[in-house]
């Protein structure tokens, strides 16, 4: 008979899984010995449990199947939360497989016991611990059945390290996925009467449109009913930007106009986003808990469908599957104004993506970089960006298309730059990807850009080095003017890191290097790294210092 780790893996073949990240431990060597055997499983062996995590979920963005990460008990478990808390966020599916004592030692305070269930209970969707090893296939098959359906999200598996070894009757259980409801007739009925008797209405789209299938029908929406489309936190990547249709990226600290403009609308159409702080600008679009305007919310989940607004139409229902629905419907001739709102809500972000090179005197503005890097960029490329204001020069000058993808965490947690680029490139070696990063964040977890050294993979790092935790110094500019601690940073020279890791790495410290520097680190063959002395008076893509200053 054969052992349950090895159940376990035949499991995951039939979950899909292709790839699992790890950092290997004694607590699941079990599981660790039955993937020797599975050859068509790729292990990816990370050097940081959160490095991994962040992997998995990237990984789970990027294919749109379960992210899997396996870690080892305790402090490997509590290294990897950050994946957790991530997936949690942005609602992608992820299973995290853990190592555990053995059965008889569990409730002991044994050597790096952790109760998993108390410990993941409030980011995850579910926790299981398996102490049977019969019942191992089954709680499998409920792991990736459970991350995926509803809103999806993590799920924790705990695995003891003996009940690994033992022998089981019971095989690999199949795939069972949650069918995604459609809307019925009389909800695209009511939700198209309620587009046609509106003025100025206004689409707020989410991650949940997805992928190519659900960004044309959202296109199609757009053109048929003359709609504008505001894109929700971090999900730039659904809708071209150059598109007349498109409003803007509801992102933190956006300019107040944005909020003020989008305001004006008579009807806020939400689709396929469960309409979080960042994405409504902190309640306000919609306001909360009563919406200035009628609001109609379609997502999948009803557990998001009217929680904190009030909602006069809610569709529990696929995004994809809605707005396919109503494309197909005829839409009458568009209001007397309707193309001076599109005109109006359009110039919220093609006005701002127009940008004229600024000098500093303490080092490169970085908005020069990004507006070279535009032309530099392929059209199916993967952009890799972790948190931090650096960030809001690529989401203002970028002109996304669907045809791009945007990697990011809407969860703000820093880190998930040099992973997920990572994560990117194993799926497709041959595709550009581009990683944005902080001097911050690139010492969370750029250890892990080891990995494009070992696979040859041909990232590009683009790290801005202005010194600083540059997002909180702007809040402490805003909030405690002229006090500021704890946001300075001493940082190494990173091209010289990148080179002893193995990568070309070069630096940009003046305007007159950007082109010359960035065209020579795009040619070479592998991984390379820029870093750019950026300025830390041109702190984000729409203040300085000294104007928060007054």
């Amino acid at each position: 008979m054969p052992r349950a780790a090895d159940v376990l893996i035949d499991s995951l073949k039939i979950q899909d899984v292709d790839r699992v990240f790890c950092v290997p431990g004694e607590s699941y060597l079990g599981a660790i010995d039955a993937l020797y055997d599975a050859p068509e499983i790729d292990i990816v062996r990370v050097r940081h449990e959160g490095g991994g995590g962040f992997m998995a979920v990237a990984d789970a963005k990027y294919t749109g199947r379960t992210g899997v990460e396996f870690v080892s008990r305790g402090p490997g478990a509590t290294n990897a939360s950050i994946g957790v808390h991530v997936a949690q966020q942005d609602a992608v599916p992820i299973v995290l497989f853990v190592g555990q004592v053995a059965r008889g030692d569990i409730g002991r305070g044994a050597f790096q016991e952790v109760n998993y269930v108390k410990t993941f209970s409030d980011m995850a969707k579910l926790v299981i611990e398996i102490r049977d090893p019969d019942k191992l296939a089954g709680s499998v098959q409920q792991a990736f059945y459970t991350a995926n359906a509803g809103t999806p999200g993590p799920v924790v598996v705990s695995l003891p390290e003996d009940m690994l070894l033992e022998e089981t009757q019971v095989g690999a259980k199949p795939a069972s996925r949650e069918v995604m409801s459609k809307p019925n007739a009389g909800e695209i009925s009511e939700l198209c009467r309620r587009l046609a008797n509106a003025e100025k209405p206004i689409i707020i789209a989410g991650g949940q449109v997805g992928f190519e299938e659900g960004r044309e029908a959202l296109r199609s929406v757009a053109e048929i009913w003359g709609l504008p489309v505001a894109v929700a936190w971090r999900r730039q990547d659904i809708f071209d930007h150059s598109h007349p249709n498109f409003a803007c990226h509801l992102a933190f600290n956006s300019p107040p106009v944005y909020r003020e403009t989008l305001n004006e609308a008579d009807l806020v159409v939400a689709i396929g986003t469960r309409l979080g702080d960042v994405t409504t600008q902190g309640y306000q679009i919609p306001t909360a808990p009563k919406p200035r305007q009628p609001l109609i919310h379609v997502y999948p989940d009803d557990v998001c469908l009217g929680a904190i607004f009030e909602t006069e139409l809610a569709i529990q229902a696929d995004a994809t599957e809605t707005l396919q629905a109503v494309a197909g419907t005829n839409a009458p001739e568009l209001p007397a104004g309707r193309l001076e709102w599109i005109k109006k809500v359009h110039s919220l972000s093609a006005d701002r993506m127009k940008w004229d090179w600024k000098s500093a005197d303490d080092g490169v503005v970085f908005g020069n970089v990004i507006s070279h890097l535009v032309d530099k960029l392929e059209d199916d490329a993967v952009t890799a960006m972790d948190a931090g204001n650096f960030a809001t020069w690529v989401q203002r000058l970028f002109p996304y298309k669907t045809s791009h993808v945007q990697m990011a965490s809407a969860a703000g947690a820093m880190g998930m730059g040099v992973p997920s680029a990572v994560a990117s490139s194993l799926r497709n070696p041959e595709r550009q990807v581009v990683c944005f990063v902080g001097d911050g964040g690139f010492l969370m977890t750029g250890n892990e850009m080891i990995a494009a050294v070992e696979r040859n993979l041909p990232i590009r790092f683009i790290v801005s080095n202005n010194s600083s935790y540059g997002t909180i110094r702007l809040y402490q500019e805003r909030n405690h003017p002229d006090r500021s601690i704890a946001t300075d940073l001493t940082n190494p020279d990173f091209a010289a890191v990148a080179e002893a890791y193995g990568i070309r790495g070069f630096k940009i410290e003046r305007d007159e290097e950007i082109k010359p520097v960035i065209d020579e680190a795009f040619k070479v063959d592998g991984p390379s790294l820029v870093e750019v002395k950026t300025s830390l008076e041109y702190i984000s893509a729409f203040t300085t210092i000294s104007q928060i200053r007054g």
